[in-house]
């Protein structure tokens, strides 16, 4: 569960990060653009509005995020005098019409929202672990996970995706089951989020309930540098307990008391009913 005070500190979010030298750089050698949609209730199956998933494919490091995500960040650092008048004017004119209508939307389709998956992900095959960059409330944290490929059993069933002839494949993982396609053509074994491990790209993914869904829109061969900066101040932490943290009741107490120091009314929170995508957290 996740409330509207979470939405609103997301707004504090976007203007509070700032990076220093992580990991390094290193160029891509492919980039894919990815359709994301994904359930904000799975109650009313409602989405959260539609995204684009950006993943560069470098030699050694595999970066997942989502486009608009990168369009506020860039806008941040290149013009920041702009951008802070700018959020500023929206996030005060969101949240008054929140409060004046009891609208939820008014905040959660603005402008300067990173949307509901505010991830930057990296794969990082030298290491062979991958880097997950997310927040709690506020507060930037990065977790490590294991670099691991999915457990796939591919089948016979074949389809057309983006032009591309490719292959259906399945598994469970994570507390959900999978269903992928790929596709040889493109002899690189990628794909969105954690995913990968086929023998090609993935061009289509999609769990049984479609809570989460990415299909390929783009692909192209470039040369572009793979930004793996950090927030300054970034908390680390194990990944089960991310997720229990940031959408489980400390997770909700931490959005709650910044949420106060904003101004912001936490008597009767607005809540939908919302799971994160992996789910043997519980």
């Amino acid at each position: 569960m996740k409330n509207i005070f979470g939405t609103v500190l997301c707004f504090i979010l976007a203007a509070s990060f700032s990076g220093f030298p992580g990991y390094g750089q290193e160029k891509s050698r492919y980039k894919c653009a990815y359709q994301f949609d994904f359930l904000k209730d799975t109650v009313k199956m409602t989405y959260f509005r539609q995204e684009i998933y950006i993943v560069q494919i470098g030699e050694n490091i595999t970066k997942g995020f989502t486009y608009h995500k990168f369009y506020l960040d860039s806008f941040r650092k290149q013009s920041p005098d702009l951008y802070r008048q700018q959020f500023t004017a929206s996030v005060k004119e969101s949240i008054e019409a929140m409060r004046r209508t009891g609208d939820l939307s008014h905040v959660q389709n603005n402008f300067f929202t990173y949307g509901g998956f505010p991830s930057d992900l990296y794969k990082d095959y030298r290491k062979k672990e991958i880097r997950v960059r997310d927040h709690i409330s506020i507060y930037p944290i990065v977790y490590k996970d294991e670099l691991k490929p999915q457990d796939w059993e591919i089948l016979n069933d074949t389809a057309t995706i983006l032009g591309y002839h490719c292959q259906k494949a399945r598994c469970t993982w994570r507390g959900r089951d999978w269903t992928a396609w790929f596709t040889a053509e493109i002899p690189v074994s990628e794909g969105p989020w954690k995913f990968y491990g086929l023998p090609g790209l993935i061009t289509k993914l999609h769990d049984a309930k479609k809570h989460y869904s990415f299909e390929l829109t783009g692909f192209q061969e470039i040369a572009e540098p793979i930004d793996t900066k950090l927030p300054k101040k970034t908390q680390k932490i194990e990944r089960k307990e991310f997720i229990r943290t940031a959408y489980g009741a400390k997770g909700e107490m931490i959005n709650r008391t910044e949420a106060a120091k904003v101004g912001i009314s936490n008597d009767e929170p607005v809540q939908w009913n919302y799971d994160y995508i992996e789910r043997d957290y519980k």
